[in-house]
């Protein structure tokens, strides 16, 4: 490709086509740019990779409305609800401000579809709205976190938790941290958890620690730590959790 073509990526129109290039001519043209010694196209090298993950995010929502609008899974008018308008906003704002990674945007999408999908309730739109503005407050670490919770609450268990280890989690955080660490397949490292733990609790997903006295423990819950708005809010990142291959 061209230089002179690459100086253009600051048009909007020029960076639409370039992006129609095969994928291994643009991975051609930012190794090119990259190994140049010119500033602004190192600029134009990000904005192209920003451009390029976002449209493919965008493509995969749009691949997987369609999916679910022809199942007969979503609403046909979805877009006539005003809570729907905003819980939709709220996701493609997002998706212009960050790069969420994959466990992330695959939170956000199942939410979103939940607040549509057909037979879902006014209460049901409320709560994807609600949820949709949390979920953008977590990481994809978190995101996972909270699936493992979900998941043994489930008895669903992925890796070799024995029933010792389960007994004390339901209100030690240190056993806590390392049956989640364990489902996560972290092994043993717990410490990836309990750098996310502060937050979880913040934002009312998992039980927060009983008091400055005793925090080693919190208050048992029936789903291995996650409070009831942290279950439920599992139940809606997980109802979509359907991400189609590109």
């Amino acid at each position: 490709m061209e230089k002179d073509k690459l100086l253009r990526l600051d048009n909007e129109m020029g960076l639409m086509e370039f992006l129609k290039e095969p994928t291994v001519k643009i991975a051609e043209a930012l190794t090119g740019i990259f190994s140049s010694g010119v500033t602004n196209w190192k600029l134009s090298a990000g904005r192209l990779v920003q451009a390029c993950i976002k449209g493919d995010l965008l493509t995969q929502l749009g691949r997987e409305m369609e999916k679910y609008r022809n199942e007969g899974k979503i609403k046909e008018d979805y877009f006539a609800s005003r809570k729907n308008r905003a819980t939709l906003f709220e996701l493609l704002q997002f998706l212009d401000e960050e790069i969420p990674d994959d466990d992330l945007f695959r939170a956000l999408k199942s939410i979103f579809f939940c607040g549509i999908s057909v037979g879902a309730t006014n209460n049901d739109e409320v709560l994807a709205y609600e949820f949709l503005k949390t979920a953008k407050k977590l990481s994809g670490t978190e995101i996972l976190i909270l699936r493992a919770s979900f998941e043994i609450a489930q008895k669903k268990f992925l890796q070799d938790v024995s029933e010792s280890e389960l007994a004390l989690g339901v209100d030690q955080r240190n056993m806590w941290r390392k049956v989640i660490a364990k489902q996560m397949g972290y092994e043993s490292l717990d410490s990836i958890v309990f750098k996310y733990e502060e937050n979880l609790e913040i934002l009312g997903l998992i039980q927060p620690r009983f008091t400055e006295i005793n925090l080693a423990r919190f208050a048992k819950t029936p789903y291995f730590r996650l409070t009831n708005t942290g279950y439920k809010f599992c139940e809606f990142i997980m109802s979509y959790d359907d991400p189609l291959e590109n």
